[in-house]
This record gives C-alpha cells, structure tokens and sequence, in this order.
C-alpha cells in the first residue's frame, strides 16, 4: 500500500466527520522543558500529547530530554523519547516522526509551566493552556488527569483552528469540571495507593481503550474482563490510543489485553463476543463486578445491562457537534443508562461516534465517524470519574459532564433525569441490592436508600 493510500483509510472516519485533516507538510513539535518532563505529570502530558498527535498527523518532532520513564507509570526503565519513537511508529509506519529541537516553521505545543508565548500545563486536577507563566503550583502529586486534559486540550485547539490558534488562556479544573477562572484553590488529592478493584468493560473500541489508557497511567491495581465481538481496522488506529499496525485483525479484546498485560495489568479476560452471548456475563455473581464502563453502542446492548441489575456504571460518548461526554449511573441513585438511551432496536447510539452514511453505497452502508481528540477526551474524563470513586463523599457532581470543544473548550455539567416508564422504575430494589452486596462501591446505593 503507497503512502496516499494508507492514509486515506486511515484518516477515513476523521475525513467523514469534519471534512479535512491537517496539513501533513506542517511539522508539529511537541517540547517539554527539562524539569516539567522529570516529574509524573509531565511524562504523563508528553506521553498523552504525543500518541495524539501521531494519530492527527504524520510529521511530529519531540524536542525533549531523554529521561526514564519514573516508576509511578508503566514503562519504566526506558527513556521516554526512545519509548515514544518507537510507539509512534507502531501507529503509523508510514509517518515523519524524529527527536530534533525547534525550529521556527514548526507549529509548537510547548508542555511546561514557563517557556514559551503559550504553555499548555497540568498537575493534579488542574489544566492550564494560555500565556507563561502558569497558575498551577508544583505538587508532587501521582494524578495524570490535569495534565492529559491539558494535552488533550491543546490538540484539540490545534486541529478547531487548524494551526491558527488565536490568543486563548483557560484554566480548568478536573475535580468539579469547572472553569477555575484564574483561581487554583485546594482540592482533594488522590489516595497514595489506587486500588479499583474488578472492572467489567463492554466495549473496547476508541473510548474504551482511551479509558484504558489513561487508567493504566494512573494505577495497575486492578484486574478486568473485557468484552468485544469486533476485531481491530487500520481506521481504529485514529482513535484509539493503544491499537497498532502490529493489531489489525486481533480481536479487539485480545489487543487490549496484550496492552493491559504490558503495562503491568497481569489479572485480564479477554471476551472475544457480544455480551448478550458471554457465560462470563450470565454466570455473574453476587458483588461483581465493582464497576462497570459501559463503552458498547450496538445490539441493544444498554438494555441487555439494566435488564441484569448492572453494578455502577461510568463510561466516555462522543457524538455530534465536537463534544465529548462522560456519564455516570449509580443504582438506587442515578437515572439508568436506558433512560438516556431509550431505543428499543437494534441501533447504533452515539457512543464514540457521530454517524454518517456515505450517499455512493449501494446498501447504504452506516459507517462511524470521529475526531482523535474527542475520543481521547471521553476517555479521560470518563477515567476521572473512575479515579474520584476513591474519594470521601461522591458523588458530589451531576451524573453526566459534557465538553465542547468547538469554538473554544468549555465544560457544562447537568444531570440526567429518570424517564417515565423506564424500566428502572419497575426493578426491584431489594433484588437490586442483594445482587451489590459485597461489591467495592455498593455503599454508594447504600447511601442513597438510607
């Protein structure tokens, strides 16, 4: 396959949803000053911005320092622009990818708290893009949200406004999906030591292996099963931060599990078959699992869920109008997934996707179209919620967060309703509460009925 050729199906789903790509011939360079990429939340910004960026564009340069990767994540030992090289053109063969410094033609995104006109910058829940110097004060804190959101973010301006970002400063805070205005005040940290128990993912496309990413940065205390009929294309690549070249025909399942068990995930099932057809699923026990990231969008599979008295449940959409979403379903508490999916068909939701149907197919084939940046983002914050399970008093937030990032980014938060006559409102909440007895959040239910 010549170079034109492979990025066009690879870029196809990109190209359906907003009509270009960017500029292969304009080099993107991604630097880090030297003690911001020594530190967890800076390794965390580069290794986040730099497999976006590979997916958006096939000519990056990484003007870095070649330190190890620290022990909190995955990888350690290895120098991180080796590491990145070589993961980079795992993704993409055919791309320019090189370690060299800046040169004056590039376009720059410039991770650190100083350095350059505009810095993109996180730490702990805070995100920062906009002049030097950054609020944000220096903590040693082991949270990789603030600063992938700030990588995210800065990506996602670059691609809006096609290399023309204008003048722009924002301030966002992660733990209550706020604009910080400025203001960086104290908020809770995570527990020193993460452990989230047993996760059960339906679906592990580009939000859900997004979620794995930015989980598996954040803890490998956890063990999962993973459910997926669907096997790996080159045009999955784009949106997914962890499917490669060497991937394409596995099982989606199979690749997420040989990531998972790379990064140090060891407990991993791989359910290579909708849910509706798993023993795994019908053989479900009392208190498992303690948390399920509902990522699927096809064969009902959201009624298939409810209809069992599903555990808690959190997990990333996209959809239409550059937005990206996390969504959050705590039994005996929040509405349930089938309130906001109500369909009774067989039909996509827009779950990673915005549908579009190509006019020249003789059947009419609907395909999925997305935005790297977008999926990325459901993904993390959809790992944020996930992350804040751990902490006193949630949930302290409305049970769904939207993003937009068109024309500027901006978080709205507003809960979901129950629907009338959902089937929620018919389950029995004894039985409900039998089947959560003795899993890792049920006392989250528990709270509400007392």
């Amino acid at each position: 396959m010549n170079h034109q050729d492979y990025r066009a199906e690879r870029d196809d789903r990109l190209l359906r949803y907003a009509g270009r790509q960017l500029d292969p011939n304009r080099w993107i360079c991604l630097r880090v000053d030297s003690e911001y990429v020594s530190t967890f939340s800076g390794q965390a910004a580069f290794l986040t911005a730099a497999t976006l960026l590979g997916r958006m564009s096939p000519s990056v340069a990484l003007d870095t320092p070649n330190v190890p990767v620290i022990e909190s994540l995955p990888w350690q030992a290895q120098n991180i622009c080796d590491l990145t090289l070589k993961r980079l053109y795992e993704s993409d063969p055919h791309g320019n990818f090189c370690e060299r410094p800046f040169r004056d033609e590039d376009f720059l995104i410039h991770l650190g708290s100083e350095g350059a006109p505009s810095i993109t910058h996180g730490i702990g829940w805070y995100a920062y893009v906009g002049p030097e110097p950054s609020p944000i004060p220096t903590t040693v804190e082991i949270n990789p949200v603030g600063a992938c959101l700030a990588a995210v973010i800065a990506a996602a301006r670059l691609f809006v406004h096609d290399f023309n970002s204008p003048s722009f400063t924002l301030l966002l805070n992660a733990f209550d999906w706020s604009d910080a205005s400025g203001h960086v005040d104290s908020v809770p940290p995570l527990p020193g030591t993460l452990d989230l128990g047993d996760i059960w993912m339906v679906g592990t496309g580009s939000v859900g292996t997004s979620i794995l990413f930015f989980l598996t940065l954040s803890t490998q205390n956890f063990s999962t099963t993973l459910f997926d009929m669907d096997q790996v294309k080159r045009l999955n690549i784009t949106r997914s931060p962890i499917f490669t070249e060497d991937h394409i025909g596995l099982e989606k399942v199979e690749a997420a599990r040989k990531y998972l068990h790379n990064c140090g995930v060891t407990s991993v099932r791989a359910e290579p078959c909708p849910l509706h057809e798993s023993a795994i699923w019908k053989q479900r026990q009392t208190g498992s699992p303690d948390l399920l990231i509902s990522a699927a969008n096809e064969l009902n599979v959201r009624h298939g869920i409810e209809n069992q008295y599903p555990p808690i449940q959190i997990y990333g959409t996209t959809g239409q109008n550059w937005q990206a979403a996390t969504i959050r379903h705590i039994p005996l508490l929040d509405p349930c997934s089938v309130c906001l999916f109500p369909n009774t068909e067989y039909s996509k939701t827009l779950c990673a996707t915005d549908t579009n149907q190509r006019s020249t197919d003789l059947d009419n084939e609907q395909v999925d179209a997305a935005l790297p940046f977008l999926s990325f983002a459901a993904g993390l914050m959809a790992t944020a919620e996930i992350l804040k399970l751990t902490l006193p008093e949630y949930p302290f937030l409305p049970n769904r967060t939207f993003l937009n990032t068109l024309p500027e980014p901006r978080f709205v938060s507003a809960s979901m309703k129950s629907r009338k006559g959902c089937l929620c409102t018919k389950r029995s909440n004894s039985i409900h509460s039998k089947l959560l007895a003795g899993s890792r959040f049920a006392h989250l239910s528990a709270r509400q009925r007392d």
